[in-house]
């Protein structure tokens, strides 16, 4: 059987806005906001061949939403390699990925 799907080491880190209390802190972070990086998806390797069947489990927050979210291409990898058929998501159009 042929690899349908393939990722390695993928990464996705996303940059979150911290909050602060009160209207001064409201008005600091209009000015100059403070930032944290969240990793959503750290070092994800797996391979599922064409036909094969999988299930994909995992506590809360553990970045099975952003795994799947990457394969449709919403977000962009920050590393790692995604290949489905073959080919780089990249190389896919967009219309194709979806389906």
């Amino acid at each position: 059987m042929s690899t349908a799907i393939e990722l390695e080491r993928l990464r996705k880190v996303f940059r979150v806005r911290e909050r602060t209390q009160g209207v001064a802190g409201a008005l600091r972070g209009l000015v100059a906001p403070r930032t944290r990086e969240v990793v959503a998806v750290d070092d994800v390797s797996f391979a599922i061949a064409a036909g094969e069947r999988v299930a994909f489990v995992g506590p809360s927050g553990s970045g099975k939403s952003t795994v799947v979210r990457l394969l449709l291409r919403f977000y962009d990898p920050d590393a790692g390699r995604v290949l489905v058929g073959g080919r780089g998501i990249r190389e896919r159009p967009v219309a194709e990925s979806r389906r």
